[in-house]
């Protein structure tokens, strides 16, 4: 069974993108504290999705799975 690891955002704040790189859209702001489904990883980015369905790509050091 595949389980899809919980994820707390632990930076202060966070600007998701669209791509895995510093050079996508910027797509919303995730602050402390907010949990997340961590769904991929392409190198030091992870892809998130969010409680309301939104997915986004973070960098990994950001987040701490739980």
């Amino acid at each position: 069974m595949n389980v899809t690891p919980s994820a707390i955002v632990f930076a202060p704040s966070i600007t998701a993108k669209s791509s895995p790189d510093n050079s996508g859209t910027d797509l919303f702001v995730l602050h402390e504290g907010t949990k997340v489904r961590i769904t991929d990883q392409v190198g030091n980015w992870v892809r998130i999705r969010l409680a309301d369905g939104n997915q986004a790509w973070i960098p990994a050091d950001s987040v701490e799975k739980i």
